[in-house]
């Protein structure tokens, strides 16, 4: 756990939900901040992108105002996996910011967003400010059954009208979005979805015995269950299939009248609109012609009395053949050789 982060919602699995706040023209892309702030410590709203997972909701406030307008909730995006250490070259707003000049790049934590949607009426700052009674309610709320900090998404006062939070990356509780209308369609999205790790499944689970099932176990269900799709449609098609992901690059090797195609396939709860690849299997598809890809997402998983995951469903999507072109690979992590530090 990253130094003084208080994870007041990690037991209820339907808070999902965090708030970027920037002033970035290419939101959506990413969550992206330095490990530490100026004063080299760490800083809880930086930590904030390490605590977010694949399937988080998050929206966007942009302090991009065009002329006449003004900051305002403009769109949301789907964490599209685990946050990793990256680096970046930051700048600090602010008065202090401003007046220091870059160090370059330094340590980061970056995690990948997927599906960005612009809002159809981004919830501005005017917006918020007639609905502060209730906000203020539902951050007092908060307050009296959580101790510690909340990461509220706007700081309230009785010396100034409601504004974004001062930070990056923010907390977004549930309770603000039956409060503001314009949001209320990310949870019909999102109520499926948190179904199998809502308060009453926590009850029932405990009822019985069973545990939290890690996001590890989920992941490997998921990626066996879209496996085994691949597999059995493979052979209905005719061909002898065998799981090779253990031993090779690839996940199945299919063949057919003497010819073997190379068959890589990712599975994922969510809607993909990007996946990650290792640099073995992109050398792999550029060398060998005979190489698939298969994507299963929106693959749907819950957790059975006996603690189990079980998975059902899943969006096919298929390139056959698939030679990915480098200039659709974004590059989201480096290698770095050490160099001898006595030269």
């Amino acid at each position: 756990m990253a130094m003084g982060v208080n994870e007041w919602w990690a037991t209820d699995g339907a808070e999902r939900f965090w708030m970027e706040i920037t002033n970035r023209t290419d939101i959506g892309t990413n969550l992206w901040a330095p490990q530490l702030d100026d004063g080299g410590r760490e800083y809880w709203s930086y930590s904030l992108v390490r605590f977010v997972r694949e399937g988080d909701l998050v929206l966007h406030w942009s302090k991009q105002e065009e002329p006449g307008g003004e900051s305002s909730i403009v769109g949301w995006s789907r964490v599209a996996g685990q946050p990793m250490e990256s680096t970046i070259e930051w700048q600090s707003r602010g008065t202090y910011g401003r007046s220091r000049t870059s160090t370059g790049e330094e340590p980061a934590w970056l995690a990948p967003l997927t599906s960005y949607q612009p809002l159809d009426m981004p919830v501005t700052q005017t917006r918020m400010r007639a609905l502060e009674p209730v906000v203020r309610q539902i951050r007092d709320n908060l307050q009296s059954k959580y101790v510690g900090g909340l990461y509220f998404p706007f700081a309230i006062s009785d010396r100034r009208p409601l504004r974004a939070a001062q930070g990056y990356l923010v907390k977004f509780p549930r309770d603000l979005l039956t409060a503001i209308p314009e949001l209320s369609l990310l949870l019909a999205l999102t109520e499926a979805e948190t179904d199998a790790t809502s308060r009453e499944q926590k009850h029932r689970d405990a009822r019985l015995g069973v545990g939290r099932i890690s996001d590890i176990e989920v992941r490997q269900a998921i990626e066996r269950h879209a496996v085994e799709m691949v597999m059995a449609e493979f052979s209905q098609r005719g061909y002898k299939v065998a799981d090779v992901g253990a031993i090779r690059s690839w996940d199945v090797e299919a063949e057919k009248n003497g010819e073997r195609l190379h068959i890589e396939v990712k599975g994922s709860a969510i809607s993909r609109g990007a996946i990650e690849l290792t640099d073995n299997e992109v050398r792999h598809a550029e060398d060998y012609s005979n190489t698939a890809l298969v994507v299963i997402d929106q693959i749907s998983w819950k957790q059975t009395e006996n603690g189990q995951v079980e998975t059902s469903g899943g969006i096919w999507r298929e390139w056959n053949p698939w030679t990915p072109s480098r200039f659709d690979l974004l590059p989201t992590r480096y290698r770095y050789i050490l160099p001898d530090p006595s030269i």
